[in-house]
């Protein structure tokens, strides 16, 4: 195994129409394959116990891991877990260990993270590369979700506004939906919201003029979260603070919900308390095999 993991490509494509009828078949999203049945928890293939004898720092890391998931609540500071000075070996059966998840995301500009979600949901395996894309850290991190994605989702705290002037030929519900977004975010910038305002662009009649202006108004944020499960939810940050567009497609890849939030980030995107829960009795588990 070589030193970092198999994360994958989740590069957004927020610029083209996204709509029920607006995808042909030569459009395409770069994300993992997609599972044709509902995912479910699968303890991974562990390592024999005697393998695991020889590396005491691994053994060590998962009592630490442990811990930290026996303690963690949604809400809570995270904990983190450096990576850098385990051996080659070591990280490769840390790897062996934990697995993949069913969620993987990346931070784009300056910070360049990129994470895994491993097979106990709320434990994430990040690595944050150079502009080359070469590893400088990696580290693991019990959170409901990693804490850099609150902090980079966006980078700017201006909301736009929208006038009559600004509309485009073409136009039916971009504008009113702009407008709605924009209010709303600038609402929550002073008195976050703890339950999401969404606007399902699915219901709505959304022309190709529409779709262009909504997503050159949006624009583009640094974060971008894939989730499987039966089918796959795309998440990703626009550029106007606490705005997010949320996407559901079936196991065929065809987009059956398509959503915009104004939260901070959105729910479906984070561990549940009962999952952190369940992951603790889970790494449990598998660390009685494995001693």
């Amino acid at each position: 195994m070589k030193s970092d993991i198999p994360l994958f490509d989740l590069t957004p494509s927020l610029t083209q129409a996204s709509g029920p009828g607006s995808r042909s078949e030569a459009d395409s999203l770069s994300y993992m394959p997609m599972p044709k049945e509902m995912h479910t928890f699968e303890l991974p293939r562990l390592p024999e116990s005697e393998e695991v004898a020889q590396a005491p720092r691994v053994l060590a890391l998962l009592a630490q891991v442990q811990e930290a998931l026996d303690a963690y609540r949604p809400g809570m500071s995270t904990r983190t877990l450096s990576l850098d000075l385990l051996a080659e070996a070591d990280r490769a059966l840390l790897y062996q260990v934990l697995g993949e998840g069913e969620v993987a995301l990346q931070i784009g500009a300056d910070i360049r993270v990129r994470a895994q979600e491993t097979v106990l949901a709320g434990l994430w395996w990040l690595q944050q590369v150079d502009s080359s894309g070469q590893l400088e850290r990696q580290w693991l991190e019990v959170a409901d979700l990693p804490e850099l994605v609150r902090q980079s989702a966006f980078s700017t705290t201006e909301v736009p506004t929208v006038g009559e002037g600004d509309l485009p030929e073409g136009i039916l519900n971009a504008g009113p939906v702009l407008v709605e977004l924009f209010d709303v975010a600038r609402r929550h910038q002073t008195t976050p919201r703890e339950l999401p305002h969404v606007i399902n662009l699915s219901l709505l009649p959304f022309s190709p003029e529409d779709h262009t202006f909504l997503a050159n108004s949006l624009g583009q944020g640094p974060v971008v979260i894939l989730s499987r499960g039966y089918g796959n939810c795309r998440i990703g940050s626009t550029a106007v603070p606490g705005i997010w567009r949320v996407q559901y497609f079936n196991s065929t890849d065809q987009l059956i919900l398509d959503t915009l939030e104004v939260v901070e980030v959105p729910q479906v995107a984070c561990a549940a308390k009962e999952d952190l829960e369940d992951s603790s009795e889970r790494l449990r588990e598998m660390r009685e095999v494995l001693v």
